[in-house]
């Protein structure tokens, strides 16, 4: 093969995964810029042309990437969704002193890495949608995220009370249900007080798990 086939040829091989890189580059960045855009402004205020500025691409580019302004956020919801599993796959079981608190940190887990990237404005909006659109596209694949959390939560739980009689047999999984719940209502609760902190949310979260788990300690 003479040098300039050679070139041509290697030229095409790279060409493709040269463009997946460009187009995964430009994914990354409009994310980042409607994440930006939405904690600094708010989401029914930010445009799709605002976006596309801030990201340095034309309108028509975020548009074939994301098809409205909910299918942007949702991309960012499960941008933090794959951060926070990451982050609770390698908890250390064995750092906690105790079960309330082995409990309360993994679940605070999920309100740090939410509130990390996303406001509590734009978390406003996402639960808002839930009750105005239950049966849109964007309420399943958030709720089917939400069942993700609540497996893995379910599996850390078996993990840290293996050996124990704490909870035994089918009480298991209904004893997740009231923990990841709770969690779940403070975590409303943090979003729409913005003078609220996450350290007075994971403490009382705390104290409500270690009351639990005292009243299931008692004897019958």
């Amino acid at each position: 093969m003479h040098g300039y086939d050679r070139l041509k040829a290697s030229s095409s091989d790279s060409t493709p995964g040269l463009r997946e890189r460009q187009k995964a580059a430009r994914y990354e960045r409009i994310l980042a810029s409607a994440r930006s855009l939405f904690n600094r402004l708010d989401f029914d205020d930010t445009t799709m042309a605002a976006i596309a500025a801030h990201a340095e691409v034309s309108t028509p580019t975020v548009f074939n990437y994301f098809k409205t302004k909910d299918q942007l956020l949702l991309a960012l919801v499960l941008q933090v969704h794959h951060e926070t599993r990451h982050r609770i796959h390698s908890f250390d079981t064995a750092a906690s002193a105790n079960l309330a608190d082995a409990i309360s940190e993994f679940l605070g887990t999920y309100t740090k890495t939410s509130l990390k990237s996303i406001n509590r404005k734009t978390w406003r909006h996402v639960e808002s949608t839930r009750i105005r659109l239950p049966g849109s596209d964007f309420v399943k694949k958030y709720d089917a995220l939400t069942i993700e959390m609540f497996e893995d939560f379910y599996r850390f739980l078996e993990e840290v009370t293996r050996g124990t009689k704490l909870f035994a047999g089918s009480q298991a999984k209904s004893v997740a249900e009231m923990m990841f719940n709770q969690w779940s209502a403070l975590f409303i609760e943090l979003i729409r007080d913005e003078g609220a902190t996450i350290e007075n949310h994971v403490d009382r979260l705390h104290g409500d798990i270690k009351n639990l788990l005292d009243v299931m300690a008692r004897p019958v």
